[in-house]
């Protein structure tokens, strides 16, 4: 059922039309509480058979115009090698394609003018997983507060890698 999950998941990040548009907010925090709260409803109503994703906006749509124009380029060139997939076969806000049994701690972010810092913690079955930092901006009140960059663990590896390195040469192994 977990596959099954993923490849709904991976699917539905291809269909961005028929989501539901994000909304402009306030506050960095709010984003990542919306974020993460979509994850865990989409996890739990897929379950249980009630999933509409028609109520859901696409996560990639909380990223700065910086990071969804790096998202775009990195796209037309893996699409360019043939692929359908995109350059994020993966979703970095949980570093991976499948969030069963993971839940969030997301901190209160540091704020210094338009931008934020802050981190969320992975938790599988309740015990640290590992952290991510996200770098935000706030980008007027049309657009409201975005994801600038997001810095992912490094596999086995000690620090983090930047999801900007990575979208300007998804084709690396």
């Amino acid at each position: 059922m977990l596959r099954t999950i993923t490849i709904l998941g991976l699917s539905l990040a291809a269909l961005p039309a028929l989501a539901a548009p994000i909304p402009v907010f306030d506050e960095p925090k709010a984003l990542l509480e919306a974020i993460y709260g979509q994850i865990e409803s989409y996890e739990a109503a897929y379950t249980n058979g009630t999933f509409d994703p028609d109520a859901s906006f696409d996560d990639v749509e909380s990223f700065s115009t910086h990071l969804g124009t790096l998202l775009q380029e990195a796209d037309e060139k893996v699409h360019a090698t043939g692929s359908e997939m995109g350059a994020l076969d993966f979703s970095p806000f949980i570093n991976g394609q499948d969030s069963g049994g993971q839940t969030y701690v997301i901190h209160d972010p540091k704020v210094k003018g338009d931008r934020a810092v802050t981190d969320v913690e992975i938790l599988q079955s309740g015990d640290p997983l590992y952290t991510i930092t996200f770098h935000m901006v706030n980008e007027g009140a049309d657009r409201g507060w975005k994801i600038d960059e997001i810095l992912l663990p490094n596999g086995d590896s000690e620090g983090t890698w930047p999801l900007s390195e990575y979208l300007a040469d998804p084709l690396l192994p």
